[in-house]
């Protein structure tokens, strides 16, 4: 008995000693080898699957990027309100989608924001005007209307205190001071109701 043993050790020590040398000459190999041999048994567990998290439209995204600010606008003084005057066609090359119009109305600031199409690209941008008033308004009772036949956004302004205003715009603009009631000094001081 024992001489039928030694052939089995001795055909596991050549098989031992090639799988050596096939695994020191293709390592790379081996490792993927037994890695099928493992699938084969079963004991090898599948590999992931990727999982859809989220999906966003970045066509839509992508449009409007950044916000290009308003610089041409005009403004008229009138007894109890004050017309601001924004127009949206720049030239013939921009229009105004009305839809996207917002308009925020504080004591002493507001603002207008809307997104405009090129007409030759067909890009869409952001156009945003904040002004820092010089006195206080109504902001309750302050409105806007779009002129159709033109595009121009008509912004009316009702004052809080009637009378003459020399300025439009603070230019001494006082972070926080959107809805203060801080009236500069000077010629406003005149205009208080008492």
């Amino acid at each position: 008995m024992v001489e039928e043993e030694q052939p089995v050790v001795s055909n596991v020590q050549q098989e031992t000693s090639t799988g050596e040398k096939k695994k020191s000459a293709n390592s790379y190999y081996y490792w993927h080898g037994h890695e099928k041999e493992r699938a084969k048994v079963g004991d090898v567990a599948p590999m992931p699957k990727p999982v859809l998290v989220k999906k966003e439209d970045h066509a839509a995204s992508d449009k409007v990027v950044t916000a290009y600010p308003i610089t041409k606008y005009g403004w008229s003084d009138g007894d109890k309100a004050v017309t601001v005057y924004v127009d949206t066609r720049f030239e013939s090359q921009e229009s105004m989608l009305n839809e996207t119009l917002q308009v925020e109305f504080h004591k002493r600031q507001f603002s207008v924001s809307y997104s405009a199409v090129l007409e030759s690209t067909k890009a869409s941008r952001r156009r945003q005007l904040t002004l820092p008033l010089t006195k206080s308004i109504k902001a309750e009772d302050s409105s806007f209307k779009v002129k159709e036949a033109n595009g121009q956004i008509v912004i009316r302004l009702v004052k809080k205190h009637p009378g003459t205003w020399l300025d439009l715009v603070d230019k001494k603009d006082k972070p926080g001071a959107a809805d203060s009631d801080d009236e500069p000094t000077g010629d406003a001081v005149e205009e208080k109701d008492e």
